[in-house]
């Protein structure tokens, strides 16, 4: 039997003979369950002043993304640094093949909410895929769909979804936006209704903050959690011993659905979400103590430099960045045991496919921006 020192094991666990290597393997190649594909936008069209309907459509000899209804991709164009997530507006089996559909909200100040500025039809652009675990789950359960802004997405993803499934199960899907300038697909989620699996109910709830108290709006008002708790909880319509929310829009709003439904009762594991992050969001710290070496969040990045795998990190600058970040050599160096994964935030675009692909939950952005090692440890 061949002495252990022979071998140098790498992150991956697979063994390599040091009599046989005549080079270092790329640390940038493995195998990734994100495809990156060329495309052309293939259409542009607003959907309200400051939000787009987005079409894009990969070449002929695109690969699969084998996307399921809830996840989202990245979308990256020619002039700006980074790409941005986007999450898929319509579940894959109403998609054209090789298509995908986007409901891009513009933010003030985004790099790509300036590109959006432009009909961009016809032009080159980057789409990765698939990212996330936001899905619809396969209970008989009533389905509480609470979206706002451009979390409309997702959420209208699921919901084609569970028409294609004919599901058998309640839903009710609340649409939280400002004003009525704010909405859209009102027509065709209302028309939902005659195609939903007979003897069980399909509602859309369009709920407006900001509309001004004279005009004719005669629907719901205030915020989209608290009508839903006063209206459905309250009233005894939606019960929370037998329903499964599925939430997508800003934290905030996320964060007031989640409360409502814990205060009410609904378990933790029947609430399902997918909360928008932007550059102004923070990038997520690992905690390399609870990393259980799965390789999970390396295999669903999105950019190259995203996660680094380091074998040691130098001292921190003065602006709280490392200034010198050692990398594992998969060929000669050992991270098995002294393993540092860092997330670069200059890199990072705030996507979180990392923070919902760990099952360790060793991935937060509340973790001290100081990641702790495993080396750090051996060595205290």
């Amino acid at each position: 039997m061949s002495s252990a020192s022979n071998f140098i094991y790498p992150r991956n666990g697979v063994p390599h003979s040091k009599s046989k290597v005549n080079s270092a393997p790329n640390p940038d190649v493995q195998i990734s369950r994100v495809k990156i594909n060329n495309a052309v936008v293939k259409s542009m069209e607003n959907l309200t002043e400051d939000t787009y309907r987005v079409v894009v459509k990969c070449n002929d000899n695109a690969l699969p993304f084998n996307s399921h209804a809830g996840q989202y991709a990245t979308l990256k164009v020619e002039g700006l640094k980074k790409p941005r997530a986007f999450s898929f507006a319509k579940s894959p089996k109403s998609e054209n093949k090789n298509e995908y559909s986007f409901f891009i909200r513009q933010v003030p100040g985004g790099e790509f909410s300036a590109w959006l500025d432009k009909n961009r039809t016809g032009e080159n652009i980057i789409i990765s895929a698939p990212l996330g675990t936001f899905k619809i789950d396969d209970s008989s359960d009533d389905m509480i769909c609470i979206a706002g802004g451009s979390g409309m997405s997702a959420v209208n993803s699921i919901v084609e979804e569970a028409v294609h499934l004919k599901v058998k199960r309640n839903c009710y899907f609340f649409y939280g936006a400002r004003t009525q300038k704010d909405l859209y697909l009102v027509k065709e989620l209302s028309e939902l209704s005659k195609v939903w699996s007979k003897g069980y109910k399909f509602e859309f709830i369009p709920v407006l903050s900001e509309e001004p108290e004279n005009s004719d709006w005669k629907g719901a008002r205030g915020f989209v959690t608290d009508h839903f708790k006063k209206e459905y909880l309250e009233k005894g319509i939606v019960s929370a011993d037998s329903c499964k929310a599925f939430f997508c829009g800003p934290p905030p709003m996320i964060d007031a659905g989640a409360k409502v439904l814990a205060e009410a009762g609904v378990s933790e594991k029947s609430m399902f979400f997918d909360k928008f992050e932007d550059a102004r969001s923070p990038a997520p710290v690992i905690d390399n103590s609870k990393c259980i070496l799965c390789d999970e969040c390396l295999l669903v990045k999105p950019t190259k430099g995203c996660i680094v795998e380091t074998s040691k990190l130098g001292k921190i600058k003065d602006n709280g960045k490392y200034a010198d970040i050692q990398r594992i050599d998969p060929a000669y160096t050992s991270g098995l045991y002294y393993n540092t994964l860092y997330i670069d935030e200059d890199e990072c675009i705030r996507c979180y496919a990392c923070v919902h692909a760990c099952p360790a939950k060793a991935i937060s952005p509340e973790y001290e921006l100081e990641p702790k090692t495993l080396r750090d440890m051996v060595e205290s």
